[in-house]
């Protein structure tokens, strides 16, 4: 069974839309900039509240829930949606309303509602809002754990090639600006240091385990300055790549050298 709320538990939705979108735009640029914007909204408005975010029609729905009480409620939440307003005008090309809607005191909703769902799913039925939205935004906070797991994936899978943040951005429909800041909050890591980190990691691998050439798997990872690699892994792990084969090869090994 799930423990009561607080009588001070309020539950309070904010809808964001794009009025305008001031350039250009083609389907497929429209759609990224609107999930951009859902992505936006929750963490410049949702975050770091309990809550969830999700895309609906022409616009993003924003749920936050188990607040303490209507006045701290209110007394910030303008403020983080003029942030986003200005966010969306300079990254988005876009001029968004925000609408604030009405608290619901958690007290209020049945007592076998907060049996049988979450929070979430009481917030969006005290707002009447369509049962099948209510199961798909119900699983939103759990979509931008996938979403890191797909960019993992990508990354090491495209480790040896050319790699770019408009590359990644585009695998997951993000606007590179926001898959900066996304990856950064989900891993710690800025995206570039956790690049140049798994590059490293698969150095220090071919360097203590086979013979190859340092030059050769210099190219092989994306480096292509001795100067600029050796700083980089020494800066990583203390040693230049040479100290380092020293020091976990021993002795000669018997993989055939690389040319």
């Amino acid at each position: 069974m799930s423990t009561p709320p607080s009588v001070d538990s309020w539950i309070l939705p904010i809808q964001i839309s794009v009025r305008r979108w001031n350039i250009p735009l083609t389907d497929r640029e429209r759609n990224l900039l609107e999930y951009a914007l859902c992505n936006a909204s929750d963490e410049l408005i949702r975050h770091p509240l309990s809550g969830a975010t999700m895309r609906i029609r022409h616009g993003t729905a924003v749920f936050l829930f188990d607040l303490p009480t209507q006045t701290q409620i209110l007394s910030g939440i303008e403020h983080r949606c003029r942030e986003l307003r200005k966010f969306a005008k300079t990254f988005f090309y876009a001029d968004v309303d925000i609408d604030i809607g009405n608290t619901v005191p958690m007290r209020e909703l049945p007592q076998e509602k907060l049996d049988e769902a979450s929070p979430f799913s009481m917030a969006i039925e005290s707002q009447s809002t369509d049962f099948d939205l209510f199961l798909r935004m119900r699983q939103a906070s759990h979509s931008e754990d996938a979403v890191l797991h797909q960019i993992l994936n990508y990354i090491e899978e495209h480790l040896l090639e050319e790699l770019t943040r408009e590359d990644i951005a585009q695998f997951v429909h993000f606007h590179p600006a926001y898959l900066s800041r996304f990856f950064r909050k989900k891993t710690g890591w800025s995206l570039s240091e956790y690049i140049v980190q798994k590059r490293i990691e698969s150095a220090k691998e071919m360097l203590s385990q086979s013979e190859l050439k340092i030059g050769y798997i210099m190219n092989h990872l994306g480096y292509y300055n001795l100067s600029h690699f050796t700083r980089t892994f020494k800066k990583k792990t203390g040693y230049t790549p040479q100290q380092y084969r020293k020091k976990t090869s021993p002795h000669k090994m018997s993989i055939v050298r690389g040319t």
